[in-house]
């Protein structure tokens, strides 16, 4: 035989073993229909861990270890002045007076109630039409005797 017949040879005998080899892998995979049916599915269990990458945990709670208060979306706490708000309601819930507040005319409202802070002051009570504050200090500077602020609500005009 010539050279480039040895080497077709060669090419078809890889040729060929290399198909039976592949066919004969596949073979042994092959599990019977019944079996594949009648076996219930594994779950591989263990911990899924979670690489961040010095990206942000979207796993993590971003209010952890904050109070329920702290939660809502309210002034309380926040660096609004007493005399900012206006009153434009009082809600009676559950036997209780809350009143609806806003820092302006396109603010979003609020409902406060006894005891929440705001910059300069607190709310003493909240009444059937007005809601009473105390105001503690004024612009940043404490006030040597504390001032009461009354908010009332106005009655419109029809």
């Amino acid at each position: 035989m010539n050279q480039p017949t040895r080497l077709r040879v060669l090419w078809l005998c890889l040729f060929l073993g290399g198909a039976w080899l592949g066919m004969s892998g596949q073979e042994q995979e092959r599990k019977p229909a019944a079996e594949i049916l009648s076996a219930p599915p594994t779950l591989e269990t263990g911990p899924v861990l979670y690489t961040s990458s010095g990206r942000r945990d979207p796993f993590k709670d971003l209010l952890a270890g904050t109070e329920l208060a702290d939660k809502s979306s309210t002034v309380k706490g926040r660096q609004v002045s007493i005399d900012d708000l206006i009153l434009i309601g009082i809600v009676r819930a559950r036997e209780k007076l809350y009143a609806l507040v806003t820092t302006g005319p396109q603010g979003f409202p609020h409902r406060i109630q006894a005891g929440d802070k705001f910059a300069d002051g607190y709310v003493i009570s909240v009444g059937e039409s007005s809601v009473t504050f105390r105001k503690t200090s004024d612009r940043g500077v404490s006030l040597p005797r504390p001032r009461d602020v009354i908010k009332e609500i106005s009655q419109e005009e029809p």
